[in-house]
């Protein structure tokens, strides 16, 4: 028999708790951060904006938080040992957050290899081998949680373009999910979960040269509204916190209901 807890007081506390958040110097990574942070884990900001990440760091360090940085490229064949190895000296390694990426539109006709090997290698290729470093992390330790930080374009034929465009975006997300769920598998027995967070359209700064575009969206949000990055922060705390025990190889789509309109 499994002991029924004797309170639920705390599910959403993550004192004691070190994360890592990659992509992080702004947007949905900072806000992700900032609500870790506030939830009492120590943070470990990843990325390759240095003045960016020094900035993110400053500022959630005058809201009373413990916070590490390290300016990096994830796609770097070291990226994966260095963020851990910068985690255990910040306090551990029991939460990581795989935010970091970058946005596609291109035509699928028109799209050359370099930029397919481009997105798949900062989207797919550097979350894999940073969770896979983790990951056996965790299983050492016998906890943990991983959010993977999928799209819910993942489940449609493009990215902010009706007439076709972001394949590339598209199928690095979907891929990501999947690998989510395979890796969940492995986890699962050692006291390790791994979920991921798929986000619809987000008004950020990584949008700033198409927010017209994105804003055409808002109309088809059922919520009304179009989602900011602060929206993913509640799914974040859920999933890297006790109160998310026993779900693993999930994917929570955060998206004010845009996918129910498909």
């Amino acid at each position: 028999m499994h002991e029924i807890p004797t309170t639920y007081k705390g599910m959403f506390d993550l004192t004691g708790k070190t994360a890592i958040v990659t992509g992080s110097a702004r947007g949905m990574g900072y806000e992700m951060a900032r609500g870790l942070m506030e939830h009492g884990a120590k943070v470990l900001l990843v990325d390759l904006n240095k003045d960016g990440v020094e900035e993110a760091r400053a500022s959630l360090e005058s809201q009373g938080g413990i916070i590490g940085t390290i300016s990096l490229d994830v796609t770097a064949d070291d990226a994966p040992a260095r963020i851990i190895e910068a985690a255990r000296e910040l306090g551990g390694v029991d939460i990581l957050v795989n935010n970091a990426g970058i946005l596609s539109t291109a035509d699928f006709p028109d799209m050359g290899d370099d930029q397919w090997d481009r997105v798949m290698g900062i989207n797919l290729r550097a979350p894999m081998r940073i969770m896979r470093e983790a990951l056996k992390a965790m299983i050492d330790q016998g906890s943990g949680s991983i959010i993977n930080m999928g799209s819910s374009w993942s489940s449609r034929a493009s990215a902010f373009n009706q007439d076709g465009g972001g394949p590339d975006y598209c199928a690095s997300k979907a891929a990501l999910q999947a690998l989510t769920r395979s890796a969940a598998q492995d986890g699962a027995t050692s006291g390790v979960r791994v979920n991921a967070i798929a986000p619809g359209v987000v008004d950020t700064k990584m949008h700033e040269d198409r927010r017209a575009l994105i804003y055409e969206y808002e109309k088809y949000i059922p919520v009304g509204r179009m989602q900011l990055a602060h929206d993913v922060v509640g799914a974040c705390v859920f999933l890297a916190a006790a109160a998310s025990s026993y779900i693993t190889g999930q994917t929570v789509h955060v998206n004010g209901g845009l996918l129910m309109i498909d």
